[in-house]
Parts: C-alpha cells; structure tokens; sequence
C-alpha cells in the first residue's frame, strides 16, 4: 500500500510539474512578447496604426511608440509573475527528485536520472538568468532560455508518460517498430522549427514579412543570412534596443517559414501514415492527436501574419508548438523501444 500510495504521488507531483512548466513557456512567451513589442498590442489596428509596421523605419517608430506606452509596474508584475513559476517548479521538481529517489529502494525501474537531470537543468537556467542578468535581453541568452524550457518541458511530459497507464506502449509491435525512427526524424523537425520560431523571436524578426504566401510581395525577397544567424548581436540592452535591418530578419521570417513548411509536410503525412497502418494496434488515435496539434500550430502561425501579429495569436501559436511537443513525446512513448 505504501508503495502503491507514493507512486501514485510520483505521477500526480510530474504531472504538477509538466503543468507548471507548459504554464511558464506560455506565460514567458506572453512576457517576452509583449514587452519586446514582437506582436501587435492592439488589433484591428497595430501599435496605434490601421496598418502593421512595412519597412524597418515603421518598426523603430512602433517600438518608439509601444516604449512610451508602457508602465514600469507592468514589466514588474511580469518579472514577479516570472519567477514565481520558476521558483515554484523548482520547488516541485525538488520533492519530485527526492520521492523518486526514496521509490527507488522499492522498485529498481524506478525513474530517478530524469526528474534529477531535469531539476538540474532548471538549476542551471536560473544560475544563467542571474549571472547574465546584463545580458538578459541579449538574443542568444533569451534563446537559450527558451530551447531551456521548452526541454524541460519535453522531459517532465516523458516523466508523464512513463508513469502513467492511459497511453500504453505497444512497443512489441512491427508496425512500432517501423514508426520509431519516423517519430525521432519528426522530433527532430519539430525541435530545430522550435529554436527557429524562437530565434525569429528574439530577433524581433516576427514582422519582417507582413504579408502571407509571399514576403515583402516577393516569394523570395532580398535577405542576409549570416548578419540573421550571428549569434552574438549588439542587441537586447533593454526592450526598445535597434532592430537587426531589415534584409537579415528577412532571413529569419524566411527560414521559418520554410522549416514550417518542412515539418509541416513530413508531419502531416506521417500523421496520416498512422491513421492508415495504426488500426490494429490503437495507434490512430495518436496520429489524429498529432495531425491536430500539427495543423493548430500552423493555422496560428499563418494568422500571425495575416492578421499582422495580434498579440493574443502569437502567444497562442507558442502554446501551440508546446502542445506539439507534448503530443510528440507522446507518440514516441507509444512506439519507444522495448526495454533491455
């Protein structure tokens, strides 16, 4: 009964904690977005205009705007709200490390390596903040804060999975068999598309294309890669910094696009591969779940730009891509390799 009782808390406390860390991807996402000024506060119109911001001038005038608009309590309310959240998972992931190592005198599978790892993770990403704290608008350390989050995020839903009974395995299956490279390539898509979203976030990139199929009315425009892709910009020393010009976030835009699309198309069609080969085993519901959260993230994308960046859709196309995450991780748990 004792052993029943704690494991049960096991699986509630991950579960808490995969919680925790969806809530401070999306609430960090709402954060950076909205006071970087990446999306639009207002809509219909766009920082006080009918039209959203075409060319670099507009923007630096947008932000202009949006720096005289905010309130000093608004950032702090954020930043309180912020670590609030970090302190709290910490704090979780803490007593989930802790009863995972007092099951493991019981039960030998128990897991104890990736609640560890993953509260050191979050350790590490909180030393970061403090000592890059002049920093902290810098481009890369903001991405290395949320690739930071969005695995965590990744891990603590493994945790999930693991302990739970709903999704279970069918491992043993040949048609498992042939979907777990299939599912790890989609992994992989979908991560490199999160750090590409992510750095055309961070690079104030999100209005470097207003319109949508076409950027800049050219399906290919002028663009500068290199100045997009250097890792250290002379950016970020606070939230109404310059901008990179206008042809390297181009770039950005572009390469996001295109890593959209990529994983757009792999995934749509291994969701559908799914649906087709997966009746036999209950895997259909798995590729449904997958096609869902795929196309969601897409729509919410797409939008972003035809409505010229709303706030509110591009915070909920970043919760979209961590529900993507999420129904990824499930599916490979599903197919995950028989233990040895």
């Amino acid at each position: 009964m004792l052993k029943s009782s704690k494991s049960a808390k096991f699986f509630r406390m991950a579960l808490w904690a995969a919680l925790i860390a969806l809530s401070s991807v999306v609430f960090n996402a709402y954060a950076r977005l909205s006071e970087a000024g990446l999306g639009c506060p207002d809509w219909p119109g766009c920082y006080g205009k009918l039209f959203a911001p075409l060319t670099a001038q507009d923007i630096e005038r947008a932000k202009s705007y949006e720096g005289e608009r905010k309130e000093t309590g608004e950032r702090v309310w954020k930043e309180t709200t912020q670590r609030a959240i970090a302190v709290s998972l910490a704090f979780v992931l803490l007593r989930l490390t802790v009863l995972g190592w007092q099951l493991k005198k019981r039960k030998r599978s128990q897991q104890v390596l990736i609640p560890g790892m993953t509260a050191l993770l979050v350790a590490s990403l909180t030393v970061l903040g403090v000592l890059t704290f002049t920093h902290r608008y810098k481009p890369l350390v903001q991405m290395m804060q949320i690739v930071g989050g969005m695995t965590v995020l990744a891990l603590l839903w493994w945790i999930v999975m693991r302990e739970q009974r709903f999704f279970r395995s069918v491992s043993a299956s040949a048609i498992a068999r042939s979907l777990r490279p299939r599912t790890l390539i989609l992994l992989v898509f979908a991560s490199l598309q999160f750090a590409l979203g992510g750095w055309s976030m961070v690079n104030y990139a999100g209005l470097a294309c207003p319109d949508f199929p076409t950027c800049q009315g050219s399906w290919w425009p002028g663009m500068e890669v290199l100045d997009g892709f250097t890792l250290w910009q002379d950016l970020g020393i606070d939230y109404e910094s310059r901008l990179l010009n206008l042809p390297a976030a181009t770039a950005l835009h572009m390469a996001h696009r295109v890593g959209a699309l990529v994983t757009l198309l792999y995934g749509g069609w291994l969701a559908m591969h799914i649906l087709r080969v997966g009746n036999e085993e209950n895997l259909c519901r798995y590729g449904l779940l997958v096609l869902i959260m795929l196309s969601f993230a897409a729509v919410l994308g797409v939008m972003q730009v035809v409505l010229h960046l709303p706030l509110a859709v591009a915070v909920g196309h970043s919760a979209a891509s961590a529900l993507l995450l999420m129904s990824l991780v499930t599916l490979y748990h599903v197919v995950r390799a028989p233990k040895t």
